[in-house]
């Protein structure tokens, strides 16, 4: 899968948005636990900014 950084910084433990060659989105940042998720997903919290003007 190929991924193209749309939104973020470009150091690598920073939250970043990218679309892939799939037509979906993967979101990096910080593993939100306040929720549960069904095994082989999680949940990320990234800053407004991130995804604003997408």
């Amino acid at each position: 899968m190929e991924l193209i950084q749309l939104r973020g910084c470009d150091g690598d433990d920073c939250p970043k948005v990218f679309k892939t060659d799939r037509g979906t989105y993967v979101v990096q940042g910080v593993t939100f636990t306040s929720v549960t998720t069904p095994d082989g997903e999680s949940a990320v919290e990234v800053p407004a900014d991130v995804i604003q003007g997408l």
